[in-house]
């Protein structure tokens, strides 16, 4: 039988006439292509007007890489089965349905986000009291804004605002994070997201459906076109066995700081702000500042690959930073006002929700047990779950990390399980996130009730088929977070890279 990568979208809307201008709009962009899109209702009954409705609507789209003159479902009684794998997507939604405003409010509170959240979506009295209100309503599906439009006077609809990603304003793109962040933290994949702009340049969310309003044939196409775009996507990565090799790449950062002064010194006056040793801004009281210095290793297809890579950055920044009297220092937040990253960066893998919630559990989940407890305060304004950036040249990167320079035991542990959620992240399933109490203790640093989900997450790691090839990386790290050990920001990550015996 003929091995073909095989996807599906098995899609959760809310029914109603938005779900069926959604349907109307998938079938008619199927015509022609080897597309099938279905419908599945589950729960029907009979209103008071005798009308069949129903509680829950699924929307499946199946796209087949097949060739030749069988028809589509010729093709998929081929496939075999191995090749397989649906995708479902917006699974939460009746969890989502059933919680109330208030639940709503205080995740999107933890999270970071600025929320004022009312049923309806009208403009709350504190807010309508402004003089000056922008407002504006995004559409959502997977990660990526469909539709930005401004609200005008009365709640009417002002004009659309560019679909194209590569010539959006800024006020564009902040929209669409604020809206996209949102749905991730109430675990939506699609939805409208209302928000409102203040004078003082605060963006506030007033409001969050589960369903976009797709109030013409145009909104209802562009949602359409993004589910059958993320669906080939989806299919090309898994069809293609020999396609773009997966590599990992890291800018992490640290800090130099000079103990006699207590003052941190800008990496700029001693590193550029391009190359493998560079520095990186931080806006600071206001003004833009390049205080960070950055490591930016040449990507790498195994974690040891990376690691040398890695070593050979810190060397050139080692010679470049003269004074050996300033301290190193990584982590969370070393000095106060100082936040500091851990960016991963993948090619080869395609982005996507569930990608995302699995780095989230089980790679920052894992970090945040380790983290120094003033490393914690970074958040939820930097190293919030699910924070990611496209990159202009391809694939993404994670940013949820604190800085893993703190040592090499915790670099290699990142390193090896990004590696092995790379491969393999759908063969990792659970997800202690969701539930409150641990989403909760995430932001709020409480290393305890974390440690509780480490030794689930373990044995998905350990489980894995290829997890012998990183174990030598992988176990150390879990036997460092399961120790109640936590590592110390104020230390200089020289002494334990050695950096000093290879100058």
């Amino acid at each position: 039988m003929e091995q073909i990568g095989h996807v599906a979208l098995r899609i959760q809307v809310n029914p109603g006439a938005s779900a069926d201008r959604l349907l109307e709009a998938l079938k008619t962009l199927a015509r022609g292509k080897r597309l099938r899109v279905e419908s599945r209702k589950v729960g029907e009954y009979k209103t008071e007007n005798a009308l069949v409705s129903y509680s829950q609507l699924w929307l499946e789209v199946s796209y087949m890489a097949a060739a030749g003159r069988a028809n589509a479902q010729e093709a998929e009684q081929r496939l075999e089965p191995a090749s397989r794998r649906l995708s479902i997507m917006n699974e939460n939604l009746q969890k989502f349905l059933s919680s109330s405003i208030h639940e709503r409010q205080n995740r999107l509170t933890i999270s970071g986000l600025n929320a004022s959240l009312t049923e309806s979506g009208n403009i709350p009295h504190h807010i309508r009291q402004r003089r000056f209100i922008r407002r504006y309503i995004v559409q959502v599906f997977h990660l990526r804004a469909t539709s930005i439009a401004a609200l005008g006077a009365g709640g009417i609809n002002g004009p659309q605002l560019r679909q194209e990603e590569g010539s959006r304003s800024l006020l564009e793109r902040r929209l669409e994070k604020i809206a996209v962040r949102t749905l991730y933290a109430l675990n939506l994949q699609m939805g409208e997201v209302t928000i409102h702009a203040g004078e003082d340049g605060r963006f506030t969310v007033e409001h969050v459906s589960a369903m976009p309003d797709f109030g013409g044939i145009d909104q209802a196409e562009l949602a359409a076109k993004a589910i059958i775009s993320l669906l080939v996507e989806l299919n090309h990565s898994t069809a293609q066995a020999n396609g773009p090799k997966k590599l990992l790449g890291m800018d992490p950062e640290f800090l130099l700081f000079n103990r006699a002064t207590g003052k941190v010194i800008p990496a700029s006056r001693y590193l550029e702000i391009a190359g493998e040793a560079g520095c990186d801004s931080l806006r600071y009281r206001g003004e833009r500042r390049f205080p960070l210095a950055e490591l930016r290793p040449q990507p790498g297809g195994e974690p040891r690959e990376v690691l040398v890579h890695l070593l050979r950055a810190f060397r050139i920044a080692y010679r470049a930073i003269d004074d050996k009297a300033l301290q190193w220092q990584a982590g969370g937040m070393p000095q106060r006002g100082f936040p500091l990253g851990g960016h991963v960066h993948f090619s080869g893998i395609p982005l996507t929700f569930e990608l995302l919630q699995v780095l989230d559990n089980y790679l920052a989940l894992p970090v945040a047990v380790l983290e120094d407890r003033r490393g914690y305060k970074r958040r939820p304004r930097y190293g919030f779950l699910g924070d990611f950036r496209l990159q202009k040249h391809g694939g993404f990167e994670y940013r949820t990390l604190p800085s893993f320079l703190i040592s090499p035991l915790v670099t290699k542990g990142v390193v090896a399980i990004a590696a092995l959620i790379a491969g393999h992240w759908e063969l990792l399933q659970r997800r202690p996130l969701q539930n409150e109490r641990m989403y909760t203790a995430f932001y709020q640093g409480e290393q305890l009730q974390l440690r509780r989900g480490l030794a689930e997450l373990y044995n998905d790691l350990s489980a894995l088929a290829v997890y012998p090839k990183y174990e030598s990386y992988i176990a150390p790290f879990m036997e460092a977070t399961m120790s109640g050990r936590t590592w110390d920001e104020t230390q200089d990550i020289r002494k334990v890279w050695k950096l000093e015996n290879h100058s």
